[in-house]
C-alpha cells in the first residue's frame, strides 16, 4: 500500500537525519577525543548513504501518492523539499567520507597525541566538520518537515481549533540555531480563534506564513485575528500599524522555513486544505482565511 510505502521511506529518513544530528552532538562533546572521532566516521558515513536512499525511495512515493491524487503541484512542492534534502546529504556524504579516510588508524599521529595513538581528527578539521554537519542536520530537518507538511494533506483530519492555542503550542528549540522573533498576537472576538480544520496543516501554514513576512524584512510580525461578516475568521500577519489591536499575547517563535520552497508548500497546503492564503506585494503581509 502507498500509505505503507510512505511510512516506511519516511521512518528512514528520518532515522538517517536524526543519525546526523546525534553525530552533530557528538562532534560538539568535548569529552569525545579525535580518536573517538574517526571510529565514528565510517559509521556516519554509511548512515549518509543510507539516508540518501530513504530519501530517495521517500520522494518516489510522495509523486506516486500526488499522481494518484491528480496533485502534480503538490508532488512538485514535496519533491523539490526532498531534493534539497538529497543535496545536502550528498555534499555531507562526500565531506565525511574524506574526512574518514584522513582520519584512518595507520594514519601519522596526531600532534600531541599519546604513544601509539594514530590517526584521528585535529581541532582545526573537527570545528570545521562540526559546522558543516550542523548545517546539515538544520537543512535537512526544515526540508523533511517542509515535505512533511505536504504530506499531511493527503490525509487531512479537521477538528475544532483555536487559532491563539495553536500559536501557543508552538515548539522549536532556539538551539537549533535559527533565528528567534518576538511576535504578538491580538484578536478582536473570542469566537474568532475559533476555527475548523486540520491541527497540522494550520499550525504549519501558520508558521511558515510569519516566516514569509519575516524574510521580507518584518522584523517583530503582529498577527491580527478577526471575524469576517460572513462568519469566517481571518488571521493577518504583518508589520503592526498604529490602528491595531493591542496584543494579547506575546510569543518568542523561531524561524525554521523560508525562501521559495517554503513559500511553494505554504500555497499547496492552503490550497488542500481549503484556507484562503493570499499575500502582499513585496511579501510583508499575509493573510489566510478559514
Amino acid at each position: 500500500m502507498l500509505g505503507e510505502r510512505l511510512a516506511a521511506a519516511l521512518g528512514a529518513a528520518r532515522d538517517g537525519a536524526a543519525g546526523i544530528e546525534s553525530f552533530a552532538h557528538l562532534l560538539g562533546s568535548r569529552r569525545v577525543g579525535p580518536r573517538g572521532v574517526a571510529l565514528a566516521l565510517p559509521e556516519v558515513c554509511e548512515g549518509c548513504t543510507a539516508l540518501l536512499a530513504a530519501l530517495g525511495s521517500l520522494s518516489a512515493a510522495v509523486r506516486d501518492g500526488f499522481v494518484e491524487a491528480g496533485d502534480i503541484a503538490a508532488a512538485d512542492a514535496a519533491c523539490a523539499a526532498l531534493d534539497h534534502a538529497s543535496v545536502e546529504a550528498a555534499r555531507l556524504t562526500d565531506e565525511l567520507s574524506r574526512a574518514a579516510a584522513g582520519a584512518a588508524p595507520g594514519r601519522a599521529p596526531l600532534r600531541g597525541a599519546g604513544r601509539g595513538e594514530r590517526g584521528g581528527v585535529d581541532a582545526r578539521q573537527r570545528l570545521a566538520l562540526e559546522a558543516s554537519v550542523r548545517r546539515a542536520a538544520r537543512e535537512l530537518s526544515g526540508s523533511l518537515r517542509l515535505s512533511e507538511l505536504v504530506m499531511a494533506t493527503l490525509e487531512l483530519r479537521p477538528t475544532p481549533l483555536d487559532l491563539i492555542d495553536v500559536l501557543r503550542n508552538w515548539s522549536a528549540s532556539p538551539t537549533e540555531g535559527r533565528p528567534v522573533i518576538a511576535i504578538s498576537v491580538a484578536s478582536s472576538d473570542g469566537r474568532a480563534n475559533e476555527v475548523e480544520g486540520d491541527v497540522r496543516a494550520v499550525s504549519g501554514l501558520m508558521e511558515l506564513a510569519v516566516g514569509m513576512v519575516s524574510a521580507a524584512g518584518v522584523a517583530s510580525p503582529h498577527v491580527s485575528v478577526f471575524r469576517l461578516a460572513d462568519g469566517r475568521s481571518t488571521v493577518r500577519i504583518a508589520q503592526r500599524s498604529a490602528g491595531d489591536a493591542a496584543p494579547a499575547v506575546s510569543l518568542d517563535v523561531v524561524v525554521r522555513d523560508g525562501g521559495e520552497r517554503a513559500v511553494a508548500v505554504a500555497r499547496v497546503v492552503a490550497r488542500r486544505a481549503h484556507i484562503e492564503l493570499a499575500e502582499a506585494a513585496g511579501g510583508r503581509a499575509v493573510t489566510m482565511t478559514f
